[in-house]
């Protein structure tokens, strides 16, 4: 699919700053079919992961488990203690008691929930092994926390692996309709009369931009986009963060488990709606999870742009974060008269967070 509109970049790094970029951004490639077509397989599929029924996909994991030559129980939901599945592997070398957390989230697990699982561990006298499953991903210091320890994280493209190899293929099968119009989502278990349940098709952009975030350091930020008109955001579905995905139309979403990337952004400029003439870009500290966390750990940040198959993507490198903030606005695309889009690092703090950022672009907040 061609472009219908260019997108400018503010400008073109020269050689020695492309060779740096090449070192530090390993995760950049070139944007063919096949890489397009594996990113927009892995989109989809954790999409229809995130769309079943939470005890749905408990039982799914069970089964996975079940199908690694497990012996498999499901803890009832009120007396779980933090376990949704335990397993057996009978395994006379690697066996044990293992148990198993799983989160079906999109943004990224918090080191807070790797800790309590470990905690779960230490006071379970039958346990031998945690594993905590996810369909997002973990973070630097969660990995640096569960070294040399019993416990196991599984990401969402490992999960994804771990299903397709051990036969569940029917898990990321298309929705399909019976006869009489009800709809089946395949393995995934079956819709209600009507096709009211079926797993909803997720629609990807052909070439959709990457807008990527990366930073030095260890600590946890979130990556979220207003659309907006002029200063003002469409409305609360305008804005994507990590308690809403997507806007409405899909033309931007949060995605997970990106290469090197720390956070990704999914924008099809081009199916923005008409009315839209802005995109603000802000990163924020997790202070939902860690009250004291600040902007100070934002070292380094770079915001890469990915346009399409027949542009070199662009870096923007952008100032260190700020202790007195615990969000960023990292700048702005505007659309002009033409319909072409230009980047303009529009850096500002928000001792506020999210939340003053939010409603500084129009947004009212609830704070109950």
């Amino acid at each position: 699919m061609s472009r219908s509109r260019k997108i400018h970049r503010l400008s073109s790094p020269d050689t020695d700053e492309r060779r740096a970029q090449r070192l530090l951004f390993r995760h950049l490639r070139d944007d063919t079919d096949a890489e397009r077509g594996r990113m927009t397989r892995r989109v989809r599929e954790l999409q229809l992961l995130l769309a079943m029924d939470p005890v749905e996909f408990e039982q799914l994991i069970a089964r996975l488990m079940a199908a690694m030559g497990m012996k498999v129980e499901l803890t009832a939901r009120s007396r779980d203690g933090g376990v949704d599945v335990r397993g057996v592997d009978t395994d006379p070398f690697r066996g044990g008691n293992v148990i198993v957390q799983v989160k079906r989230y999109r943004d990224t697990v918090t080191p807070s929930a790797v800790r309590d699982l470990y905690g779960t561990l230490q006071h379970d006298r039958a346990a031998t092994k945690a594993v905590l499953v996810t369909t997002s991903r973990f973070g630097p210091s969660s990995h640096q926390f569960v070294a040399g320890k019993p416990i196991a994280l599984i990401n969402g493209a490992e999960l994804v692996g771990l299903l397709k190899h051990h036969g569940f293929h029917e898990v990321f099968a298309p929705a399909r309709h019976d006869g009489a119009g009800a709809g089946v989502a395949g393995g995934a278990g079956g819709a209600g009369a009507g096709g009211e349940d079926a797993l909803p098709e997720v629609a990807v952009a052909a070439e959709p931009a990457r807008l990527l975030l990366h930073w030095s350091g260890e600590q946890e930020y979130d990556i979220a986009a207003l659309v907006c008109r002029g200063n003002r955001a469409l409305s609360d579905e305008h804005l994507v963060f990590y308690n809403n995905g997507a806007t409405p139309d899909g033309s931007v979403r949060l995605v997970t488990g990106y290469g090197d990337a720390n956070a990704c952004l999914m924008v099809d400029f081009d199916a923005l709606p008409a009315d839209a003439d802005r995109l603000v870009i802000v990163a924020a500290a997790d202070t939902g999870n860690h009250p004291a966390a600040t902007m100070a750990g934002f070292a380094g940040p770079a915001l890469i742009l990915e346009p399409g198959a027949d542009q070199a993507p662009a870096v923007m490198h952008l100032a260190d974060g700020a202790g007195a903030n615990t969000a960023m606005r990292l700048g702005r695309f505007d659309r002009d008269s033409a319909g072409d889009w230009d980047f303009t690092p529009a850096l500002a703090g928000y001792p506020g967070g999210l939340h003053q950022a939010v409603v500084a672009y129009g947004l009212e907040v609830d704070d109950a």
